[in-house]
């Protein structure tokens, strides 16, 4: 069960509210989450899939969601060969980071409620950050070529797979083609604008760069046997041209969410989306 925490114990439901009890509160604090790139838009309400409620049960640590152990497995043998690819075509050198090494967080001396980790920082021979010049920070996504079929389990949901652990296909062709536009040019997420973003912001750096790599059915099954080369890779760069309105309407609203329901230990109020996940997860009749 995801929810790793006790209903009436460890919290209670007050008011379409979760509130976490002061024993627990006291024990835990501590280790309560920060707001990383990945968080960041489900807490300005911007994350089709997850509300500020979800998010804050995530950080708190009284819910944890599993890690898919395909996509865990695919990212680990697909992102350091996307990274070396566009070192090779931007002829430049991204440092990145173990996130046990730096205990996943890059920014803890930066920011005590914004943290995480990016794909990947320009630096220079000696190993030094380096965005001179306009150097690009690096975020890598992933994406299938064809739609998948997904089922929710128990308020996850998990890619369906046929016997010989392939994903079953929905729709070929249709995940690749909605990262285009009319224009024929890559579109980037909103959620995933906010998410590097974030990291430019904690720099104070302008300009950042996606690598989307696209994925076949076969990486999925087999991610040990991926080779970059038989492989579609989009860029597409990111700037952000003015801080300040990005403090303004980004980073400000999120710090005083943060203040308001982590460091209270009372979260949002639950959505309809929230009373239905709470069934599926059989925290609520």
């Amino acid at each position: 069960m995801p929810f790793i925490k006790q209903l009436n114990k460890d919290f209670i439901l007050k008011d379409d509210r979760f509130e976490l009890t002061p024993e627990y509160i006291k024990a835990n604090s501590f280790k309560f989450k920060k707001i990383t790139g990945t968080r960041l838009s489900s807490i300005i309400g911007k994350n089709k899939y997850t509300t500020p409620f979800k998010q804050w049960c995530c950080m708190v640590g009284i819910y944890t969601e599993p890690i898919d152990p395909t996509v865990a497995k695919l990212g680990m043998y697909v992102e350091p060969k996307v990274r070396d690819y566009v070192q090779d075509k931007l002829n430049i050198k991204f440092k990145d980071y173990a996130p046990s090494e730096v205990k996943w967080d890059v920014f803890k001396d930066v920011d005590e409620i914004f943290g995480g980790i990016p794909d990947g920082e320009p630096i220079d021979k000696d190993g030094n950050l380096d965005y001179a010049s306009g150097k690009p920070m690096l975020e890598i996504k992933t994406s299938s070529i064809d739609a998948f079929v997904y089922k929710t389990e128990k308020g996850l949901l998990r890619m369906q797979k046929d016997e010989h652990g392939y994903p079953l296909i929905k729709e070929a062709g249709k995940k690749k083609l909605s990262w285009y536009g009319s224009d024929g040019k890559l579109q980037v997420s909103e959620e995933y604008m906010f998410q590097l973003g974030l990291y430019l912001y904690l720099r104070k750096v302008n300009t950042g760069m996606f690598a989307v790599c696209f994925l076949t059915k076969e990486d999925y099954a087999h991610p040990e046997n991926f080779k970059i080369n038989d492989h579609d890779v989009a860029l597409r760069s990111m700037t952000i041209p003015n801080f300040e309105k990005f403090e303004k309407e980004v980073i400000e609203p999120a710090r005083t969410w943060y203040r308001r329901y982590i460091k209270t230990g009372i979260s949002p109020d639950m959505t309809e989306a929230d009373r239905k996940w709470l069934k599926e997860v059989e925290l609520l009749k």
